[in-house]
């Protein structure tokens, strides 16, 4: 009883255990922002159907909410007739693709129209747009040019059976190696295990399987006795409902600090099982120390927050005069 699930957990005396995602929630994607030092993280809500995608700070703190479309490397965040910055500048706009030989938003790129443009006219501009762009992104046939923080679109399919163009082969994707700003988080749990950080101390079998005849293969499920030694002493006993090894259904994280991330906090994804679907939970949480706003690595965020609130107070006395 001294082992509970992550989900139900009330920590230490000097951790705590935030749930960032509940326990029915199985985690989709998962990057690390390298220039804010921020979490996306997005996760879908099996029972509700709902998915949402959360900004988080390296400490477990909810930033904000947004789309839950496609994360570029950059940071855009891409969707079939629109894209969003969201991630990197905070705004929460979204903005049309140009059309580079209008100037004009396109509103349905299926329904895109280039009849009364040239050949020659379009190739020089597709060729002009590929060579100016930092960032061009395929999306089939499509391609996206990020110049400047705007994005244009041609869609190129048709134009190219008409020139005759392997126009993918000879014109692929981009990106400017010093826009990449998206990383997937690295796992920590086997070097957390040679560290012994983090230790199986026991495995209760609750369902077997002999193998036998055409299935030779033996199966057992059962809880996982886990206990995470942390900094300041403490023990977070808890434990994981598992098939086939703890590892392949528990992930857990540690930021670099080059990153900005410290030693004394862990994220913890559970992906769960669907045969054991009250037992084997879902998930993403941070494990962090009560006293976490006092770490010398919480400073410049301490710092950010200080200056944001001195500049909404700024704010408010300019609007008061």
């Amino acid at each position: 009883t001294a082992y509970k699930d992550l989900h139900q957990h009330q920590g230490t005396e000097n951790y705590e255990v935030i749930t960032l995602f509940n326990e029915n929630t199985q985690i989709k994607e998962a990057l690390i922002e390298t220039k804010q030092q921020l979490l996306t993280v997005i996760g879908s809500d099996e029972k509700t159907n709902h998915s949402e995608r959360k900004k988080i700070d390296l400490f477990g703190n909810i930033l904000g909410i947004g789309l839950i479309s496609k994360t570029l490397k950059d940071g855009t965040m891409y969707g079939y007739d629109s894209y969003s910055n969201w991630l990197t500048n905070k705004d929460e706009n979204l903005y049309k693709y140009i059309d580079p030989f209008t100037n004009s938003e396109i509103n349905d790129p299926y329904k895109y129209n280039f009849e009364n443009i040239e050949n020659e006219e379009w190739l020089n501009t597709f060729k002009n747009l590929y060579d100016e762009a930092s960032f061009v992104y395929l999306e089939g046939y499509d391609y996206h040019f990020k110049i400047e923080d705007k994005w244009y679109l041609i869609p190129a399919f048709k134009m190219a059976k008409n020139l005759d163009l392997d126009i993918t082969s000879l014109y692929p994707e981009k990106i400017n190696p010093e826009e990449i700003r998206m990383q997937p988080l690295q796992e920590s749990m086997e070097a957390l295990m040679k560290q012994n950080i983090i230790k199986v101390i026991d495995y209760v079998q609750m369902d077997s399987e002999q193998g036998i005849g055409l299935n030779p293969i033996n199966f057992s499920s059962g809880y996982y006795m886990l206990e995470l030694y942390l900094p300041q002493g403490d023990t977070l006993k808890f434990r994981r409902y598992g098939a086939m090894g703890v590892s392949s259904e528990l992930f857990v994280y540690q930021i670099p600090e080059a990153l900005g991330g410290s030693k004394e906090v862990f994220f913890i994804e559970q992906e769960p099982n669907s045969l054991y679907p009250n037992k084997s939970f879902a998930g993403f949480y941070a494990i962090r120390p009560k006293n976490y706003k006092q770490l010398p690595e919480y400073r410049p965020l301490l710092e950010k927050e200080k200056q944001k609130q001195l500049k909404s107070r700024r704010l408010f006395l300019s609007n008061e005069k």
